[in-house]
């Protein structure tokens, strides 16, 4: 419970917008929850995994611009995120600071990856570089009806 977002910046937009999705107002179930998972933003591939009903296989497109070096002047509520089903992270472009609640940040370079168990709550996210850019792709396992995340706030520790 030791670690924290530090300054999400421009990250909090850049992954907000390609997982936005707190809630899914009508609960789908097969081939149409896969459909309704491909229409959010960002997502590439949503398919229900036939072998494991109830369960589909979801990655999402994810790009991190440069580390801004402003503080935000507002106190941040935002204490990280987390995803329905067990989550891989594989860095396509750059250097990605990753971290889950409990664990130490890691540094995940081009060509490496990183593992959300199920429940994991997802503390640091965020580009590496106060000058590149960064990208990535999520793989995710995601139910029926669940939304890709669900946005946690409280105080910051």
């Amino acid at each position: 419970m030791s670690t924290v977002i530090k300054d999400l910046g421009r990250y909090r937009v850049a992954f907000t917008a390609a997982l936005a999705v707190i809630s899914v107002p009508t609960v789908f179930a097969g081939p149409e929850a896969a459909e309704e998972l491909a229409k959010q933003p960002g997502v590439i591939l949503a398919r229900e995994l036939l072998d494991v009903p109830g369960k589909n296989l979801v990655a999402v497109a994810l790009e991190f611009p440069p580390k801004s070096n402003e503080k935000s002047k507002s106190p941040q509520k935002y204490i990280g995120h987390r995803h329905p089903g067990s989550t891989y992270v594989y860095v396509i472009k750059g250097s990605l600071r990753l971290g889950i609640e409990g664990q130490p940040v890691q540094l995940v370079h081009a060509g490496e990856s990183f593992y959300e168990p199920l429940g994991a709550l997802h503390t640091v996210a965020e580009n590496a570089s106060a000058t590149k850019p960064a990208s990535a792709i999520a793989v995710l396992i995601v139910p029926d009806g669940a939304p890709i995340l669900t946005e946690i706030e409280g105080p910051k520790k």
